[in-house]
């Protein structure tokens, strides 16, 4: 199992990562099909950040949790995906998702969210396209030692400059 873990600090917000996603999930590169989003927010400073958004794989899913239809389940990779036949669309995941990663789509009026390019042999394209490697896919038991080694590396900056 996999799991796609992001580096803020990389990210540019070129949003390269969302016309793939489209490009390998909808056919077409349409960033506003994309399953991953790139929000800009400015709250922090005056200078635009951009972040991308993507389903966080949960495992105690959230959104698999409410849907009535039971349209969403694990595949073998791992990835959390949505039944087309049984969503409802009635947008109950969308609400119950902590990061905003699901949405229903307004053409098709189903749940849509990263299933981890299932369509595209499991290779997410989001990650397999982002040149500044900000996005990245690793191995889901690695996924904690990851995020700790980056932490601790940008903490022991913070000391180095002080």
């Amino acid at each position: 199992m996999i799991r796609i873990v992001l580096d803020p600090t990389k990210c540019v917000g070129c949003r390269v990562c969302e016309s793939m996603c489209s490009l390998a999930n909808e056919g077409e590169t349409n960033p506003a099909k994309a399953r991953i989003k790139v929000v800009r927010n400015t709250m922090d400073s005056l200078i635009p950040n951009s972040i991308p958004v993507y389903c966080q794989q949960c495992e105690r899913a959230s959104c698999e949790l409410v849907c009535p239809a039971h349209a969403i389940s694990r595949n073998t990779a791992g990835a959390l995906i949505v039944d087309e036949e049984k969503c409802l669309g009635c947008k109950l995941c969308e609400i119950a998702c902590p990061v905003g990663a699901i949405t229903v789509s307004p053409e098709k009026h189903v749940a849509v969210k990263c299933n981890l390019c299932a369509n595209a042999g499991g290779e997410p394209q989001c990650a397999k396209h982002c040149y500044r490697e900000a996005i990245r896919v690793i191995p889901v038991e690695k996924v904690g030692k990851v995020k700790a080694n980056s932490g601790s590396g940008k903490l022991l900056e913070l000391r180095w400059r002080e």
